[in-house]
């Protein structure tokens, strides 16, 4: 449970930081922090309900870190692919179709990238984990990103500045959630 009530604070603070605040408030350094102690957390309930040795804790630890840094460069590079197809898509401007060809398959094979994190990620785990500890591992890790996508899709059409966002790009104060 203390696992989910982190997580739904770092969604939130993700969720409700804006990109030209984010850098001045000393967000990132905050957003980082709170990420540091879901995996921590994360890592001591897998070693208490997998039984874990101290060994394959550490390790567990070891390659979490791993393929996590795997994962976050991946998003980067997303945000800035989406960005550039953002600046590419805008309503009024003739796309170039090049460039949106590239980006677009750039997106794609960075889904493809971060999945396979995912596959590598257990595929390290078979040295020091047997194959019940590594399916409940995935289990494990399975709901806490289910619970990140539930917090995700109902905090998505907000942008932190009390607003709802509408899919058409309209605000409305009336639609303030704060």
């Amino acid at each position: 449970m203390r696992i989910t009530q982190l997580l739904i604070g770092t969604l939130l603070a993700a969720a409700a930081a804006q990109p030209g605040v984010a850098q001045d408030s000393g967000y990132r350094p905050r957003h980082d922090e709170l990420r540091q102690r879901i995996e921590e957390r994360f890592t001591e309930r897998a070693r208490e309900q997998l039984d874990l040795t101290d060994a394959q804790a550490n390790r567990l630890r070891e390659t979490s870190r791993q393929f996590g840094g795997r994962r976050r460069e991946i998003e980067s590079r997303g945000r800035a692919i989406r960005d550039a197809l953002g600046t590419q898509l805008r309503p009024g401007v003739a796309a170039n179709r090049d460039s949106v060809a590239k980006l677009t398959d750039s997106a794609m094979q960075l889904r493809i990238d971060y999945a396979e994190t995912f596959r590598d990620e257990l595929r390290a785990t078979a040295k020091f984990l047997d194959p019940v500890q590594r399916a409940q591992l995935f289990t494990m890790r399975d709901r806490l990103l289910g619970h990140a996508r539930e917090i995700h899709e109902k905090h998505r059409h907000h942008d932190g500045s009390g607003y709802r966002r509408r899919p058409g790009g309209a605000d409305s104060a009336a639609d303030s959630t704060r």
